[in-house]
């Protein structure tokens, strides 16, 4: 509401401009939300690098995964996307301000007597400003607040005030009955939007935890082709010493030459065995520099990795129905799916009530005020009087325009209803009958993902089972064939076994180390498998997704 200056100084119509921009920018700045600020701690370069060898544990994998991933930091990006989608939900509650600001002017030709009183012409010229606010409300209601000044001249014979001035402050509701009515339902978008921000969190999860386990996966491999390399290696020294060993005997004529031909093929085999092995390590070891980008920096595209870790020792007991319950409180995806049946029901009750009719309450309440300049060349009808009625509107100003305004002496108001509906509605319905639809196939949805969890949870913790069970076999056939070998060599050493058994005893000791690395890098493996299918391998490394 405008008040009267002191000291009687004149109100311009600049001043009210100013006055109500500045009432609307702080409307606008009060209702706007403030985005919420985060801090990020740099990571620690985890990479030491000694004799272009780098030994890493686990844990420093994982996180170089985390800092450095090129996919990660792509997926991660993701959720920041759909976090978008709230503000725009949001924003269709902002004020809106609206300022128009200008002059027209206009100069007609006259046809009668009381237009031009004898003139050729009639000018018009007017200055007008025209703000406004505009606000929808959570509730269906919406509000409008304008106000419209203007500074007018002209020579019109009958114009009592020139210049003349003039404003109005109107207020305009509206508030849905039925189709929009409620919180319920101007929350609906904002609603979904919030928890598709929420499942894209998840889903973001869910990669992470595939990316990850894609590495460990990748880490063990490296342990179990670097065993693999070695026991090989061993085999070829073994390999090699008897070779040596025959050489020796046969110059010195206690062997015959012809029994150098196996030795030296198995060498030779031996080595073959060793450079596809050799090529195995490099391969396992380039596809975690990938996983790790250690491209980015030319100085590690040669280095070796030597996990520094070691695999369990001993078995971990698994509990199926604890794992299943881990699963269900846990798993990405089947937090998805419940949130998604979620968001559809929302759509389901909205989409209703978009099939209503619309009946809205709409309300106006307004004031006005005018003042001006007596116009001494106006043509008088009926004779005298002053200007304005009861209160003489010559040579007032703007000031008296917000008295007039404020009192209350002038004003306008308008209520009543408005009912629109739509022939046939289909539309609507179509859209009603889209989100049922798509509600019923989320809840089908969820139980499938239900199923795949209990599949997946049975699945892991079997192998696990298994895993203990293969170590184990494993650890014994490799402890066999280290003391048939023995046993082989001092047969061999008084002449009751052959150069064939001998050669044959070493390679499968060689092929049970390696059967043994690999079902210990494989129950590591499955482990990693049982965390991501429970959906807690991220916790698992002491990792949490904000």
């Amino acid at each position: 509401m405008l008040q009267k200056r002191k000291h009687g100084r004149r109100i311009s119509a600049e001043c009210l401009a100013i006055t109500f921009a500045a009432a609307a920018l702080c409307i606008c700045l009060v209702a706007m939300p403030r985005p919420a600020s985060a801090q990020e701690e740099p990571a620690p370069d985890l990479i030491l690098v000694e004799g272009n060898v780098i030994k890493l544990p686990l844990q420093s994998v994982i996180f170089l995964a985390l800092k450095n991933n090129l996919q990660i930091a792509f997926q991660s990006l993701a959720p920041d996307i759909v976090e978008t989608e709230i503000m725009r939900e949001e924003s269709f509650y902002d004020p809106d301000f609206s300022l128009q600001y200008g002059k027209t002017r206009s100069v007609q030709q006259v046809g009668n007597f009381l237009t031009g009183a004898g003139a050729d012409s009639v000018y018009q010229q007017a200055w007008d400003l025209k703000m406004g606010v505009m606000k929808q409300f959570v509730t269906g209601t919406s509000a409008e607040l304008k106000w419209n000044a203007t500074d007018s001249k002209t020579d019109f014979t009958f114009q009592q005030l020139v210049p003349q001035y003039k404003s109005d402050l109107t207020l305009n509701l509206t508030q849905p009955l039925l189709k929009d009515f409620g919180i319920e339902i101007g929350e609906s978008m904002i609603k979904i939007a919030n928890l598709n921000f929420e499942i894209s969190q998840y889903e973001f999860k869910n990669q992470v935890m595939e990316i990850l386990n894609g590495i460990e996966k990748s880490y063990w491999s490296l342990y179990f082709q670097i065993k693999d390399y070695e026991a090989r290696q061993k085999s070829l020294k073994a390999a090699e010493d008897l070779l040596r060993e025959f050489k020796i005997r046969i110059d010195a004529g206690t062997l015959a030459p012809i029994e150098i031909y196996q030795a030296e093929a198995e060498v030779a085999e031996r080595k073959q065995d060793l450079i596809v092995a050799a090529d195995l390590v490099k391969d396992t070891e380039d596809r975690l520099k990938t996983s790790l980008n250690f491209y980015d920096k030319q100085e590690y595209w040669d280095v070796e990795i030597i996990p520094a870790a070691d695999p369990r020792s001993g078995p971990i007991t698994v509990d199926f129905t604890q794992s299943l319950q881990e699963a269900f409180t846990y798993r990405p995806d089947y937090i998805q799916a419940k949130m998604d049946i979620e968001a559809r029901n929302i759509m389901v009750k909205y989409t209703k009530n978009q099939t209503l009719p619309r009946v809205d309450l709409f309300g106006t309440l307004g004031t006005m005020g005018l003042a001006g300049r007596g116009n001494p060349d106006a043509a008088s009808i009926g004779g005298g009087g002053g200007i304005g009625g009861k209160k003489n509107l010559a040579d007032t100003r703007w000031n008296d325009v917000a008295d007039s305004m404020a009192s209350g002496d002038y004003y306008n108001y308008a209520a009543g209803v408005k009912i629109q509906f739509p022939f046939g509605n289909r539309f609507a319905k179509s859209q009603y009958s889209r989100a049922k639809i798509e509600s019923a196939r989320a809840a089908t949805l969820l139980k499938d993902v239900e199923n795949n969890v209990i599949n997946d949870v049975r699945g892991a913790v079997r192998q696990i089972d298994t895993d203990i069970k293969r170590i184990e076999a494993a650890r014994a056939t490799m402890r066999l064939a280290d003391e048939r070998l023995k046993a082989e060599q001092k047969k061999y050493a008084v002449g009751l076994s052959t150069t064939h058994d001998l050669l044959e005893f070493q390679d499968e000791l060689a092929k049970a180390e390696s059967r043994y690395a690999f079902a210990k890098a494989a129950y590591e493996q499955n482990l990693a498998d049982l965390a991501k299918v429970k959906g807690t391998l991220l916790e698992s490394h002491n990792i949490t997704i904000d």
